[in-house]
């Protein structure tokens, strides 16, 4: 893929982007994936690749349909991991095309899944434990990820994968019906959201 934009780009980074707009399209998508309103994700998918990736609107539009499709496929509980990734990979192959992220799509895609897959089994354990509080394996996961994906320090990197975890657990109780207040866990997982991209965006 030497030919590509990104990999002629040298290192880089990701382009500015509204830390506000990101985490509220973050937290409406994960709303939407969780109500399986597959539509509704993909018109969200689309704003947040206009803004977080700066897609042209075409790119965006297929870039959701990809993330779209990997969110369908891992899903049910009998998922398919390989299929998720494959989209995934896809995905990312849009979007380093667009900023010029200097790490390869497949990388991306093993990262992007390692966090699903870290985030889904912790959820798991905190419905058996809803006071289980260790969010330590989905930090260190979206602190790979967000090096790579971001290019930035690793000081930065953890700053922001620490509050993505935080607003991951408050999504888990409410996910797991045991939130004792919904509407106030999903103002936090957007809150810190914001202080997530904050982190980033401050860094690029």
């Amino acid at each position: 893929m030497s030919d590509s934009p990104a990999s002629s780009a040298g290192q880089r980074k990701a382009p500015d982007f509204n830390p506000v707009k990101v985490a509220y399209y973050e937290k409406a998508g994960w709303e939407a994936y969780y109500d399986r309103s597959w539509l509704r994700a993909f018109g969200l998918m689309v704003r947040l690749n206009r803004e977080e990736f700066h897609m042209s609107l075409p790119v965006a539009l297929a870039a959701a349909v990809d993330i779209v499709r990997a969110s369908m496929a891992f899903a049910p509980r009998d998922n398919d991991v390989q299929a998720a990734t494959e989209h995934i990979r896809r995905y990312y192959e849009k979007a380093r095309r667009s900023v010029g992220i200097p790490a390869d799509a497949e990388t991306l895609a093993r990262l992007e899944m390692d966090y699903w897959i870290v985030h889904r089994r912790l959820a798991l354990e905190r419905t058996l434990d809803h006071n289980l509080d260790n969010i330590a394996p989905l930090v260190d996961s979206l602190t790979t990820l967000h090096s790579a994906l971001f290019s930035v320090q690793p000081e930065a990197a953890r700053r922001s994968a620490e509050y993505r975890a935080l607003a991951a657990q408050a999504v888990d109780r409410i996910t797991g019906h045991y939130s004792s207040d919904v509407r106030r866990d999903w103002e936090l997982v957007e809150s810190t959201l914001q202080l997530a991209y904050r982190e980033l965006a401050a860094s690029l």
